[in-house]
């Protein structure tokens, strides 16, 4: 029995953190203004490319973060458009292939 509550600790112990949530790693950048708020930036992103957001991720990419969103148009294309978070400028975008 004691051998099995010293396995059970140490693989507690070794068990990786729960992974940081998009959300609360936006509200924490937003909080020390190192980014914009999506709701300033999206209304642009839609316009640009006519077309309806989907899903979107804060990352963290080449030192900055971006806002990485996926979008479908009017006729049904889905884009990929990444979106400096700090500055609110596309950076990237593309067309997904069904390919």
């Amino acid at each position: 029995m004691k051998r099995f509550a010293l396995l059970a600790s140490i693989l507690v112990l070794a068990a990786p953190a729960p992974a940081e949530r998009d959300h609360d790693r936006a509200r924490r950048a937003l909080e020390r203004g190192e980014i914009r708020p999506l709701h300033r930036i999206l209304p642009e992103v839609e316009d640009r490319f006519d077309a309806r957001l989907l899903e979107v991720e804060l990352e963290r990419e080449e030192g900055r973060l971006v806002y990485e969103m996926e979008l479908i148009t009017r006729d049904g294309r889905l884009l990929e458009v990444l979106v400096d978070a700090a500055s609110g400028q596309v950076l990237e975008h593309e067309i997904e292939d069904d390919d």
